[in-house]
Order: C-alpha cells, then sequence, then structure tokens
C-alpha cells in the first residue's frame, strides 16, 4: 500500500483516546485525518497520506472512489454508508464495510466485480427504516474497534494482493461479550435500487 486518502469531519475528542490508536491526550482538538497521517508516518513514512478534513458526500466520494483501488467504510451512520456504497457500485470498486457497537462487531466485503455478490443496499436496503445508534452515544467496547479494523485491513489486503478468499457474499458478525463468531451468507437482490442498474 504506497497511497491512503483519508476522510473524516471530525477533531479528536477525549472519548476517542482509548480506542482510536492515533488519538493522544495531546492531539485533543486535532483533526482526525491529520493526527491519523502524523501517526502513519511514524510507521511507515514512505506512505502518501492524502487528508480531507470534511464529510463525506456524494460530490466528494464521485472524486476519490474513482480513483481508489479498495473502499473502507469505517462510518457510524447509514445516510454514509449508502452514499459510500452508491459510490462504489459506480465505479465497480471492491467495498470492505465494518462497523461495532456496544459489544458486537461486523464486517462484510461488497464487490460487484462479481457478478452474484450484493451490494451494501442489497443487505441493508435504503429504503428500511434502522435505528440510528452511534457508538458516541450508545458506546463500545475498547477493543472491539481494533477487531473490526484490524479485519477490515486483512480483507482489504487480501483483495489488493489476491491473496486469499475474501469474504463476498457474507456478514461476520462477532459478540465481544461471549467471544461468539457467526457468518450469515447474503445474497444479491435483483431488483436492487442501487446495484440492479449497474450490473454488466
Amino acid at each position: 500500500v504506497t497511497e491512503l486518502t483519508l476522510v473524516d469531519m471530525d477533531h479528536i475528542a477525549e472519548s476517542n483516546i482509548n480506542r482510536q490508536i492515533h488519538a493522544l491526550e495531546s492531539s485533543i482538538g486535532q483533526a482526525k485525518v491529520l493526527a491519523m497521517k502524523a501517526r502513519i508516518a511514524q510507521i511507515n513514512p514512505e506512505v502518501q497520506v492524502n487528508c480531507i478534513a470534511q464529510r463525506a458526500d456524494s460530490i466528494l466520494l464521485d472524486q476519490h472512489v474513482a480513483m481508489a483501488d479498495v473502499v473502507l467504510d469505517c462510518t457510524d451512520n447509514f445516510e454514509t454508508r449508502h452514499a459510500i456504497n452508491l459510490a462504489c457500485v459506480q465505479y465497480q470498486k471492491p467495498l470492505v464495510s465494518g462497523s461495532a457497537l456496544k459489544m458486537d462487531g461486523q464486517v462484510a466485503v461488497y464487490d460487484i466485480r462479481q457478478t452474484e455478490a450484493p451490494c451494501y443496499a442489497c443487505v441493508f436496503p435504503p429504503n428500511q427504516a434502522f435505528e440510528e445508534t452511534r457508538c458516541a452515544t450508545m458506546g463500545v467496547l475498547a477493543p472491539l474497534v481494533g477487531i473490526i479494523g484490524s479485519l477490515q485491513a486483512t480483507e482489504a489486503l487480501k483483495i489488493l494482493s489476491g491473496m486469499g478468499a475474501s469474504t463476498v457474499g457474507q456478514l461476520v458478525l462477532f459478540n465481544a461479550k461471549f467471544m461468539e463468531w457467526q457468518t450469515l451468507q447474503t445474497h444479491r437482490h435483483v431488483q436492487c435500487p442501487v446495484c440492479s442498474a449497474h450490473r454488466s
């Protein structure tokens, strides 16, 4: 990996320190993308890191997803997740999605370059009502974020290198309270309002 583009409009708060490895007490108030860039430089200074300190809206996604080899969604709200998915579908880019809340996490890879693979909207329809709960409100077990993030990084590296088999068509669930893993099979929705029109 020689280039990363980070998109986040948020600034580091005290509550981030226990679960986000780029967040230090000395960086409270700093833009998260700048703190992440500094942390990445400490690990591997040869990686080019592009920082975008704004919300990932459709205009921004249209500009940057087209140039990406793989997209990682680490957001905490359905509106942004669906916007990222739409851009990945439009530009036929693999999407590695991860989320964590309380003591539960999930990871999935969506890649419509594979004929029968679902997109995010096939599994979580944009017109379906979901209760919007964010870790800032409901809390999250700090190590769980690292577990889910490591799984996302693993899937992204597998996609980039062609190594192993990705979790396309699977939703991997992890319950930290009972240390239980569960894998659900997911399927393409032939009338999906997002990806059905973009299939070749």
